[in-house]
């Protein structure tokens, strides 16, 4: 299996664990496509110039937003691994894609 594909396939487990988890939620629905093309594209470039160096952008992205995400949850108050009380949840979130850091 090339390098590339490699890449692409962890990313894409990657990508859909974290979906799956609370992605869900994410509002407009149309984001959800355009994150992980951008996603996918991201990896397949870093991955063409920097070969394996790329690693460190496909596991760190997402755990550096694991990382953000449970800190985030924690001070709110909200179940990290449940996203509830879910209300709460989706209130925040509208407040994040507004650019509402407080």
């Amino acid at each position: 299996m090339s390098l590339l594909l490699y890449h692409i396939l962890t990313a894409c487990i990657l990508w859909f664990t974290g979906y799956f988890h609370h992605g869900k939620y994410v509002r407009p629905k149309w984001k959800i496509p355009g994150k992980f093309l951008f996603y996918t594209l991201v990896t397949g470039i870093l991955t063409h110039w920097f070969q394996y160096y790329a690693l460190i952008f496909i596991i760190g992205h997402p755990l550096i937003g694991l990382l953000f995400y449970i800190k985030i949850c924690k001070k709110y108050d909200i179940n990290w691994k449940t996203c509830k009380p879910l209300d709460k949840y989706l209130d925040l979130q509208e407040k994040w894609a507004k650019g509402k850091w407080n």
